[in-house]
C-alpha cells in the first residue's frame, strides 16, 4: 500500500551530502481505491461522514442530489428513488435550510425534478420536525400555498400508516 521513495542531493543539517531520504508515499494498488491508515478508510466516503446506500443495484435509491442555492443561501440534499414506473425526488429541508429564503431554491428543485435528466413524477419535500417550531410552521404553510400537500410514504415503505418521528413529508406532482 505504501511505496518507499528515495531522494538524494542537497546539503541537510546532518552534514551528509547525497544521503537517501526515506519517505512513505501512499500509492493506490490495482485492488484498492481508498488509502487505509490504521485499518480505517481515509478519507471518509461521504463529506459529512454518513454512510449512504449506493445508488442503483436493486435499491430504490437511484441517484443522490445536492443543490446549492446561492441566491437564497441554502444547500439542499436529497435523492431520487424509483419503484416500478414511478420516480420521485426527495429533498430534505433540515434545520440549516428552514428559515431561509426558499423560493429560488424551490423553483430550481421543481424544474430539476421534472427535467429530462431526472424525469420524476413527484417532488417530496422532507421538513425537519426538530427545526425551530415557528420556522417549521411558516415553511409548511408556504409549501401549502405553492401546492404541496401532506404525503404518506406507504407505497414506498410497503405498509400503511407510515409516520416519521423526524420528518414531515410534503408531495407535489411535477
Amino acid at each position: 500500500m505504501y511505496a518507499q521513495e528515495s531522494r538524494s542531493g542537497g546539503d541537510d543539517s546532518s552534514g551528509t551530502v547525497g544521503a537517501p531520504v526515506g519517505v512513505n508515499v501512499p500509492r493506490a494498488t490495482a485492488h484498492s481505491t481508498v488509502f487505509e491508515k490504521h485499518g480505517l478508510p481515509t478519507p471518509s466516503p461521504s463529506p459529512d461522514g454518513r454512510s449512504y446506500p449506493k445508488p442503483g443495484g436493486g435499491d430504490a435509491v437511484k441517484e443522490y442530489v445536492e443543490v446549492f442555492d446561492y441566491v437564497g443561501g441554502a444547500r439542499f440534499r436529497g435523492f431520487v428513488a424509483e419503484r416500478e414506473d414511478e420516480r420521485s425526488m426527495f429533498v430534505f429541508f433540515d434545520k440549516d435550510v428552514i428559515g431561509k429564503d426558499l423560493k429560488p431554491g424551490l423553483m430550481i428543485l421543481l424544474e430539476l425534478a421534472s427535467s429530462d435528466e431526472f424525469e420524476c413524477s413527484q417532488l417530496v419535500i422532507c421538513v425537519d420536525r426538530f427545526a425551530d417550531e415557528k420556522d417549521v410552521k411558516e415553511t409548511t404553510r408556504d409549501l401549502g400555498w405553492v401546492g404541496f400537500e401532506l404525503a404518506m410514504l406507504d407505497a414506498w415503505a410497503g405498509h400503511s400508516n407510515v409516520v416519521s418521528d423526524a420528518w414531515l413529508f410534503f408531495g407535489m406532482d411535477v
